[in-house]
């Protein structure tokens, strides 16, 4: 079993880098939350700060949370502190011929995994393999009032009651602050190429949209769509680029029994317009419900996904 063990957990002074303040142990970053009063702007690598709204609050990051601290390969289990990169993570599962089963989109970047697993954001494998949240085994994370708490564990097979880990997963950061992520990888025969033809085309446009449909209704969209785009999951997953802002989208997609999200965008267009898929007011009230079990005092990433949330 490898265990590279991250710094002591009796560093409990954070230290600030750049204008985000960080924390090389869970146990400090809590300690800051707790220490801390008014919102706070979450962020891990940096790679999706250009999906949403803009965050006002103290900066906070978890990149100085580094490190695998679980790994067993013949279980296929990995856990890994929230601001490891996912270089680190391929690095090593690769001595091992192993991947992680959701191959997540880079986004021109070196995410980490606790950004990965808080935006749930798949890649090719996505149909067969599952979203980052099909795959959390468990989680260490630090909820609004500064506690550090921990749901799931490291085997498969380990969820009773309310499955809190994945709950967090596509979260963006709104509900708490993920502080170690425990993971099941694949063997490697099982990965599945990511380029797929026009997707340079389609980066190099200023808007970005990554739709959802059911297959069958990809080509409704896209007989109407003048833009460049390329296709993943057999047309279930679909990149459509413009140079303006075709507003639309969300509406379209949803007609067609999908959702849309806007991945890039000029700032000034974000400052206005969500880049999420709307919310439905039945829906609303329930992640209002949630957010208040997690961040009473809505501290963390406030208006991030919804203006309202």
């Amino acid at each position: 079993m490898l265990r590279t063990d991250p710094a002591s957990a009796s560093a409990k002074v954070p230290v600030v880098h750049s204008a985000a303040m960080e924390c090389t142990t869970p146990e400090a970053l809590a300690c800051f939350v707790r220490d801390t009063e008014g919102p706070l702007a979450v962020e891990g690598a940096g790679t999706k700060a250009g999906i949403g709204f803009a965050v006002e609050g103290r900066a906070i990051t978890t990149r100085g949370l580094q490190g695998i601290t679980y790994f067993e390969p013949q279980e296929f289990v990995l856990g890994a502190l929230a601001g490891t990169r996912l270089s680190v993570l391929e690095s090593e599962l690769a001595k091992h011929d192993l991947i992680l089963p959701f191959s997540p989109p880079r986004f021109g970047g070196d995410p980490s995994v606790g950004g990965i697993v808080a935006t749930n954001l798949g890649g090719a494998e996505r149909e067969s393999l599952g979203a980052p949240r099909d795959n959390v085994l468990g989680a260490q994370y630090i909820n609004g009032r500064g506690e550090l708490l921990k749901a799931g564990g490291r085997v498969v097979k380990n969820v009773s009651g309310y499955d809190l880990s994945r709950a967090l997963c596509g979260s963006w950061g709104t509900l708490a602050i993920l502080t170690e992520i425990t993971i099941k990888v694949v063997p490697k025969a099982r990965a599945v190429a990511q380029d797929e033809p026009g997707l340079d085309a389609v980066w190099a446009c200023p808007f970005v949209w990554r739709v959802s449909l059911p297959r069958n209704r990809a080509g409704e969209l896209l007989n109407s769509f003048s833009g460049p785009s390329a296709q993943q999951w057999s047309g279930a997953l679909l990149w459509l680029g413009s140079h303006g802002a075709a507003d639309d989208i969300h509406a379209r997609a949803a007609g067609l029994g999908g959702h849309a999200l806007l991945v890039q965008s000029p700032a000034d267009y974000r400052a206005d317009h969500g880049c999420f898929q709307p919310l439905s007011p039945g829906v609303v009230r329930l992640q209002q419900q949630v957010k208040a079990a997690f961040d009473p005092e809505h501290r963390f990433n406030p208006g991030r996904m919804y203006k309202d949330l």
